[in-house]
Parts: structure tokens; sequence; C-alpha cells
């Protein structure tokens, strides 16, 4: 598996990861766009 499909997958699985938050009241949507910002800064530096 190429470098960019690990990436993709990963931030795959925070996506499924927040929306599960997300739909349990855990997290709000404001929080949900921070953290995917943060995520996708991280894993571009990988």
């Amino acid at each position: 598996m190429d470098k960019e499909a690990i990436i993709r997958y990963k931030f795959y699985l925070c996506r499924n990861f927040l929306d599960k938050l997300l739909s349990e009241g855990l997290i709000t949507e404001a929080q949900r766009r921070r953290i995917e910002k943060a995520v996708i800064k991280r894993l571009a530096k990988v």
C-alpha cells in the first residue's frame, strides 16, 4: 500500500469516529471541524 492510501484510510477512520461522537452528542459540529483540521495537518506532516 502506498503512503497516500494509508493517509486516506487513517483520515477515513478518523471521520467515522468523529461522526459517531457527533451523533452521540459528545462533541459539537465546531469541535468536529477543528479536530478534522488538526488531523489533516498532522497527517500531512507524516
